[in-house]
């Protein structure tokens, strides 16, 4: 048998009481859940628009990247580049109609087929923000979402 000491029984008094505090905790709960969901909303989309700034980015530069491959080979011209590029993109279900690519050789704004053996090819690619977001544009401070500029030697 146990003895307990120094306990107290319940009385039914103190149990009304008692419930009375947890209906009002229950009130101060959803206030303070009416409060904070705004910010939790707003962190959530951020995260979600941040997510596809860089999954877009990835993609971008994976284009790029595709497209300066081939324009480093001999008898390719800018059409195969764009073709590579708007490739990636519509396998990814970007828009490409309104990306931007810029073909360089030798840091200068030209046809890849002018380009000799040896000669730098790089290509980079940009599309607005407004064509990739998800949910809003105030969390993207830029206007566009751009690769890194890919640079190769011409082959052959």
């Amino acid at each position: 048998m146990r003895v307990r000491i120094g306990s107290r029984r319940p009385s039914s008094q103190g149990r009304a009481f008692n419930a009375g505090k947890l209906d009002y905790r229950y009130g101060a709960a959803t206030v303070e859940f009416a409060i904070i969901l705004p910010v939790i909303v707003t962190l959530l989309l951020g995260a979600m628009e941040f997510s596809r700034a860089i999954m877009v980015k990835e993609i971008l530069q994976d284009a790029v990247r595709k497209a300066c491959r081939t324009g480093i080979q001999p008898g390719k011209d800018n059409a195969a580049i764009t073709a590579d590029v708007k490739s990636i993109l519509s396998d990814n279900k970007i828009d490409s109609t309104s990306a931007t690519i810029t073909i360089m050789v030798n840091g200068v704004v030209a046809d890849a087929s002018t380009a000799k053996r040896r000669d730098q090819v790089s290509v980079k690619v940009s599309i607005p923000v407004s064509k990739v977001y998800w949910t809003t544009t105030i969390f993207l401070s830029g206007t566009d979402v751009e690769s890194e500029t890919v640079a190769m030697m011409r082959q052959g």
